[in-house]
């Protein structure tokens, strides 16, 4: 007989561990050890001791984690995964949580992932991984579990307002007439008595008609004034699934409903995250640097970046803090070509013009060139890495603290 004996349905005595069968290097096995590693206490105070013993926040953050990073985010993929494939059920005792009390936890009980995502870096930072040296960020567009056909629109809103509060002043015109109607035909009589075709029932009656539609438009213009105040002043737009997100220009060049995603790295480490409404990254430059400094407690050695933030208030910033940085500016290519031919103009902006000479003669520097290289391979192929290889090209959560979750979780 030349195969080997296959028994599928042969009933073991003693059967095997699944320690056994996770290698000693697998990725699961890392993770696994940090999430022990973890201050959770937060979360398991969260619960309540009334009741049925709910699953440990320990396993169910193994099990979410290596989910994410193997691709898998979806919670009835995790459910599947956890009664089918043995890395799941090594991470999770064999036990089988079903897939609402996974995605409950992740949008219920995991609030404050940064704490999570700092004690994840600290082990990094201790492993030597990273050291808040040379950090590079960079931001991508992430489409929102919205829509993308199904957006409200700034202009929209503020036409309807202009449009209720012009009928909310006809509708005053209207009241104020026929309370002067009234007084026309009753003057200080009863009304009962005059010779005319109008009762004191049917001018109350008219009233409250007036009253009523009064309401009915004021309770239209509160629900767009809801709707401005949501948006707020830096955002033209919002989703309609997901009022927090904005339409915005995505990286195949579609205009889709979403979110900016920054992150900070080093050595394609990521050590900061944000989750933001603004379309372009110039103003988001600031917000991560301080980023980063709160998590590792100092400030960076050096900060690279590419082009989308390059503004005079970035270099005003980055020099008042004698920073050094890389940060090309918009026509980076073309000034450097003027420079070498000897047909560069200076803009006409003298302030923004010394910020740019300096960054330009500092980018000429074997140092400079170092640095933009170095933010080639450092934050691109991390954004690289999570949208291609992790499938992280579309949010399941909806509303910014969601989203900031799930971030967090892809981050760590």
């Amino acid at each position: 007989m030349k195969f080997k004996e296959y028994r599928q349905h042969q009933i073991m005595l003693m059967p095997p561990s699944l320690d056994d069968k996770i290698l000693p290097d697998h990725l699961a096995r890392y993770i696994d050890k940090v999430v022990d590693e973890l201050d959770i206490k937060d979360i398991e105070d969260s619960y309540s001791d009334l009741g049925c013993h709910a699953y440990h926040p320990q396993m169910l953050i193994k099990v979410i984690l290596y989910g994410y990073c193997i691709g898998i985010r979806s919670s009835r993929r995790i459910q599947k995964e956890i009664r089918e494939d043995l890395v799941f059920m090594w991470l999770a005792g064999q036990q089988e949580p079903d897939f609402r009390t996974i995605s409950d936890f992740r949008k219920d009980r995991i609030k404050d992932i940064k704490k999570l995502f700092n004690q994840v870096l600290e082990i990094c930072y201790k492993l030597g991984m990273v050291q808040c040296g040379k950090i590079s960020i960079d931001g991508t567009k992430i489409e929102a579990n919205s829509g993308r056909n199904k957006v409200t629109y700034r202009k929209k809103l503020e036409k309807s307002k202009a449009r209720y509060e012009e009928k909310i002043e006809q509708i005053l015109k209207e009241a104020a007439d026929i309370d002067a109607e009234e007084d026309r035909l009753y003057g200080d009589k009863d009304g009962y008595s005059l010779d005319h075709g109008y009762t004191s029932e049917e001018i109350k009656e008219a009233m409250k008609k007036v009253q009523r539609e009064k309401e009915k438009v004021e309770d239209k213009l509160a629900v767009v004034n809801e709707k401005l105040e949501r948006m707020g002043e830096d955002r033209n737009s919002f989703g309609n699934t997901d009022k927090d997100a904005t339409l915005m220009l995505m990286k195949n060049d579609s205009l889709g409903v979403g979110y900016n995603v920054q992150m900070a790295t080093e050595n394609q480490v990521i050590v900061g995250f944000g989750v933001y409404q603004y379309r372009a990254d110039t103003y988001l430059l600031q917000p991560m640097i301080a980023e980063a400094e709160q998590n590792f407690g100092m400030t960076p050695e050096a900060i690279l970046a590419d082009k989308g933030y390059c503004s005079e208030k970035n270099y005003e910033y980055l020099a008042c803090r004698e920073m050094k940085a890389a940060i090309p500016p918009n026509t980076f290519d073309l000034d450097i070509a003027a420079r070498h031919k000897g047909t560069y103009k200076p803009s006409n902006n003298p302030t923004y013009e010394q910020y740019k000479v300096d960054m330009l003669n500092f980018l000429e520097t074997d140092e400079g060139k170092g640095l933009m290289d170095k933010r080639k391979w450092d934050v691109e192929p991390t954004f690289g890495d999570i949208k291609h290889n992790m499938g992280f090209r579309k949010l399941l959560l909806r509303l910014l603290p969601k989203v900031k979750t799930e971030v967090g979780l892809i981050s760590i």
